[in-house]
Parts: C-alpha cells; structure tokens; sequence
C-alpha cells in the first residue's frame, strides 16, 4: 500500500483568526464554501434561499435562488 500524501479531511478547532491576510483568505473560502452548499440545498430540496453576507470592510455578498431581490420583495410586501 503506497503512503498517503495528505492527512486527508481533518475537523479545524474554531478559534479567532488573528492575521488580517489569514482572515481575508479564511473569509472568502468559507463565503465560497457557505454559497456553494446553499446553491446545492436549492436545487435538491427545491426551494428559494437568500443569504447575505457583511465583510469585516463592510462589503456585501449575496446569493439567491432565484434571485435575492425578488425573495426580498416577497418577504417584506407579504408582511404588509
């Protein structure tokens, strides 16, 4: 049997991240990581999902399936 070359999946303690570059690159895979799995439980589960997500810099990132301004407009004119 050959030796493995990675560890493979091993499950990371949650602790702060500390260096500013570290959390940026930390940041945008888990918000690439975060949209994925959502686009993924839309399409199995047929159903419409919205997330927005704030940076540290106060930048905005969203998903949605179909679209978040329509799911938006669905929620706040069903409330009235």
């Amino acid at each position: 049997m050959l030796p493995r070359k990675s560890k493979g999946l091993q499950k990371i303690q949650m602790a702060r991240v500390e260096k500013a570059s570290d959390l940026l690159v930390t940041f945008s895979k888990r918000r690439c990581g975060l949209f994925t799995v959502a686009s993924k439980l839309s399409i199995l589960c047929e159903v419409e999902i919205a997330i927005i997500v704030f940076s540290r810099g106060i930048k905005v990132f969203s998903f949605g399936h179909p679209l978040v301004e329509n799911l938006f407009n669905f929620i706040l004119f069903q409330q009235q």
